[in-house]
């Protein structure tokens, strides 16, 4: 196997976990956070790389960690993004001036992050030839238990996650260039749609949060969704969704999936079986539960669904609700097609840019 050399944006959770374990691994690995957020690799820079736990390679991996992207980004051979999708816009741009040709970017996960990018790219008339993909979620469920500096990886995700290339005329190009880190982890996608709609958090995040406000609320963050939250009630919602979404792929030309099934394919084991040792939380209406996958996720589902004509009242209704707690109209600033600029796309226009990238 060929030494690797990872650049990894983002030392939250995933973003320590993949630095972690590829250093272990044998790969070389750089770590960046933005500025505002050092303290997050302070420990890392302190002491010269992360301590892994769980149930993957485990041990102290030795990983360059720094807020300088310039940095981070130069001749590397990936570039693994990691932080949550409202961040996307900027990474791009930042990214942009140190990218080479040859190099793959893989957002884990994108919720249409491919999109945000070429949008940025596009405009910056980046024209280096850097392959883009993304994944429905992160490689690993991991948390830092032990702070910044830590991290324990307890499942690692796949075998079967839906990835592609923005084209997905690049998907093989991508999948190569993943060989010895996650290659046989994820199958290739049709096209970016599937990671980016078929991200469960899209749909159970929302639901099980805004459908739990009060409880959340009153218990101040005593709450744990997976175990608590998803009564056979709110299974209802999460069903309702998932049949609109199966519709909207169904409008597409796509096979569609059911929420089970990607489920299994991403995590290797039931909603049920997750929810037995799943994290605390959300804490409020605050969290990235709503603030992230509802104008990320959702909104994109809902623009998307407009465009070729197919309902999906029941999206619609999470967005609004959502819109109303936070006093933000997500779906007017969120990842929707006209701010993606490809409202005026035809549809047919719209599915051939997925896949071979030309509008």
């Amino acid at each position: 196997m060929r030494r690797k050399k990872i650049a990894i944006i983002g030392a939250g959770n995933c973003g320590s976990a993949i630095a972690g374990d590829m250093s272990l691994a044998g790969h070389m690995c750089r770590l960046f956070e933005f500025p505002e957020y050092a303290k997050n690799i302070k420990p890392i820079i302190e002491q010269g790389g992360i301590k892994v736990t769980g149930i993957a390679r485990t041990g102290f991996a030795k990983v360059t960690a720094t807020t300088d992207i310039s940095e981070t980004v130069k001749d590397v051979d990936l570039i693994m993004v990691t932080t949550v999708a409202l961040a996307h816009e900027r990474i791009a741009k930042e990214i942009t001036p140190y990218l080479s040709d040859g190099q793959t970017v893989v957002l884990w996960p994108g919720s249409g992050g491919t999109l945000s990018f070429r949008k940025v790219w596009d405009g910056l008339r980046m024209n280096r030839r850097v392959y883009l993909a993304e994944a429905v979620t992160s490689p690993y469920c991991c948390r830092r238990l032990r702070g910044p500096g830590t991290v324990n990886i307890h499942r690692v995700d796949g075998p079967r996650m839906l990835l592609a290339a923005l084209p997905a005329s690049d998907t093989g190009n991508v999948m190569k260039a993943l060989i010895g880190t996650y290659a046989d982890k994820v199958k290739p996608a049709v096209s970016i749609l599937e990671p980016a709609l078929y991200n469960p958090n899209i749909i159970v995040h929302p639901v099980g949060a805004l459908l739990n406000m009060g409880r959340i609320e009153y218990a101040k963050g005593e709450f744990w969704m997976y175990k608590e939250g998803i009564t056979e009630s709110v299974e209802k919602v999460i069903n309702s969704m998932d049949k609109e979404r199966q519709a909207l792929f169904t409008s597409l030309g796509y096979k569609p999936y059911t929420y089970a099934q990607v489920f299994m394919d991403s995590f290797n084991m039931t909603r049920e079986e997750f929810a037995k040792d799943s994290s605390k939380g959300p804490m409020s209406m605050q969290d990235r539960y709503v603030t992230e996958d509802i104008p990320m996720g959702a909104s994109l589902t809902a623009s998307l669904a407009k465009k070729i004509g197919v309902a999906t009242p029941t999206y619609d209704a999470l967005i609004h609700i959502a819109s109303v707690v936070n006093n933000t109209d997500y779906y007017k600033n969120g990842r929707n097609l006209k701010n993606l600029g490809l409202a005026e796309l035809s549809t047919e226009k719209l599915k051939e840019y997925f896949i071979t990238g030309k509008k």
